[in-house]
C-alpha cells in the first residue's frame, strides 16, 4: 500500500474535493473543477501502466484512495471509480496501439473514461445481458440500443460502451466494449437526471442509433469482458465508496456531539452515555467493513475471475449494511437538525442509499456467499 498517495488524496479531499460538495449536489452538475485537480495529481491514472505515467496502484492503495475521496464528495469518489475501471479494461484487453492511443489523452490531456453497461429493459444482478448491438458494416461497427445511468455522460472524453456482436446471444462469446468518443454522431441523451443521491455524476440515458466505431475502437475478444477479471473490480470500488461517505457521516456526527450544547445542559451532547454508545457501534460497524475491504483488495492480485467476484461481493455487502446503518443512525444521533441541507449528513444519507443499489444487489452477493460456503463457487456474474 502507498501510504504517500493516500495521505496526498486525503489532504486533496480536506481542503478542496470536500467543500465543493453540497453545490454540485445542489446543482446536479458534473464536479468538473474536483475533476481537473484529480487529474493535476495524476490520479486519472490510477490504473494505468507506468509506462505510459500512470499510477498502476495496488489493489489496496486503490481502494483507499477512493475511500478518502468519497469520504468528503461521493460523486467525485464514484466517477473516478468508473473512469479507473474502464482504464483498467482497456489495460487488460487493449492492444497496444490502443494503449498508445487512449493513455497519453487521459495522462496528458486529462480526459474521462466512462463505462456505460446498463440498460433499460434487462438484468445486471441476476443474469448478465446487454441488448445493445453491435453490427458489422465496413471499417468497423454500428451500435445501436438505450444505456442508463449513464455516467459522466456528456462530460468524459470517451465511453465504454458494453455491447453484443449482432447475432450472438450468448454472452460470454458475443459481449464486447466499445470506446466511443464524445463528440460521436448517433449518439444522444434520452431523458433527464434528477435523482434521490449521487447526482453529481450526472447519469442520464444514452440512445445510440447507427453509432459507427471502427474496429479499432472495440476490445475484444467477445466474452472477454467477463472473464478477464477486471468487472468484479466494480464492486470492491462501490465498497470503498459506501465506506467512505459512511465515514464522513460518522467524522462530522462524533465533532457534533463532542461541541454541540443544548440548554439547560452546559456541556456537550457527547458526555452523554447513550451518544457515545451510538458512536462506539457506528466506528465498530465501520472498522468490521473495512476489514473486509482491505482483506479483498489484499488479496486480489493473482486471484481468478470467480475468486475475485467472491471477494467483491464480501467487501459490497459488509460496506452496504454498514453504510446504509451508520448514515441513518447519524441522521437519528444529531436529530432533526440533520435533516437540512445545512449539514452534511442528509446528503451522506441519500448518497449511500442510492449507490447501494448498484449491482449486484443484496441477495446475489449472499448467494455468492453462501455458495462459496458449501463448495459451490461461481462467477458473480452469470452470462445469459
Amino acid at each position: 500500500m502507498d501510504a504517500a498517495i493516500i495521505d496526498r488524496v486525503e489532504t486533496l479531499t480536506k481542503e478542496r474535493l470536500a467543500p465543493r460538495a453540497a453545490a454540485y449536489d445542489q446543482q446536479a452538475c458534473h464536479p468538473r473543477e474536483n475533476w481537473e485537480d484529480l487529474w493535476k495529481e495524476g490520479l486519472f491514472g490510477l490504473c494505468i501502466p507506468r509506462a505510459f505515467g500512470g499510477l498502476d496502484v495496488d489493489p489496496l492503495t486503490y481502494v483507499n484512495v477512493i475511500e478518502r475521496i468519497a469520504r468528503g464528495c461521493a460523486s467525485t469518489a464514484m466517477t473516478l471509480h468508473m473512469h479507473s475501471t474502464a482504464t483498467k479494461f482497456i489495460a487488460v484487453l487493449g492492444s497496444q496501439q490502443q494503449h498508445n492511443h487512449y493513455f497519453p489523452e487521459v495522462i496528458e490531456g486529462g480526459k474521462l473514461v466512462g463505462s456505460w453497461g446498463s440498460e433499460p429493459p434487462v438484468s445486471l444482478t441476476r443474469t448478465l445481458l446487454v441488448e445493445t448491438s453491435l453490427t458489422p458494416v465496413p471499417g468497423g461497427y454500428h451500435v445501436n440500443g438505450v444505456k442508463h445511468f449513464c455516467t459522466m455522460a456528456g462530460a468524459a472524453g470517451y465511453y465504454l460502451v458494453w455491447g453484443s456482436l449482432e447475432g450472438q446471444q450468448d454472452m460470454a462469446k458475443g459481449l464486447v466494449q466499445a470506446i466511443v468518443p464524445r463528440d460521436a454522431q448517433g449518439m444522444e441523451t434520452a431523458g433527464s437526471w434528477d435523482p434521490l443521491g449521487m447526482r453529481a455524476t450526472v447519469s442520464p440515458g444514452t440512445r445510440f442509433t447507427d453509432c459507427f466505431v471502427g474496429q479499432d475502437e472495440v476490445l475484444g475478444p467477445g466474452g472477454a469482458p467477463l472473464s478477464c477479471g477486471v468487472i468484479e473490480q466494480f464492486g470492491l470500488g462501490y465498497a470503498a465508496v459506501y465506506l467512505g461517505i459512511a465515514q464522513g457521516a460518522l467524522d462530522y456526527t462524533g465533532e457534533y456531539c463532542r461541541t454541540k450544547v443544548f440548554a439547560p445542559d452546559t456541556v456537550p451532547i457527547g458526555n452523554d452515555p447513550l451518544m457515545q454508545r451510538h458512536l462506539g457501534e457506528m466506528a465498530i460497524a465501520l472498522d468490521g467493513a473495512r476489514l473486509i475491504l482491505e482483506r479483498s483488495a489484499a488479496n486480489w492480485t493473482g486471484a481468478d475471475s470467480t475468486r475475485r467476484g467472491l471477494l467483491s461481493a464480501q467487501a459490497k455487502y459488509a460496506a452496504t449494511e454498514a453504510g446504509l446503518e451508520v448514515t441513518a443512525r447519524c441522521l437519528q444521533v444529531c436529530g432533526g437538525r440533520s435533516a437540512m441541507k445545512s449539514m452534511p449528513i442528509e446528503r451522506a444519507f441519500r448518497d449511500v442509499r442510492t449507490a447501494t443499489l448498484m449491482p449486484p444487489n443484496a441477495d446475489s452477493m449472499l448467494g455468492i456467499i453462501g455458495r462459496s460456503q458449501m463448495g459451490m463457487s461461481t462467477a458473480a456474474f452469470k452470462p445469459a
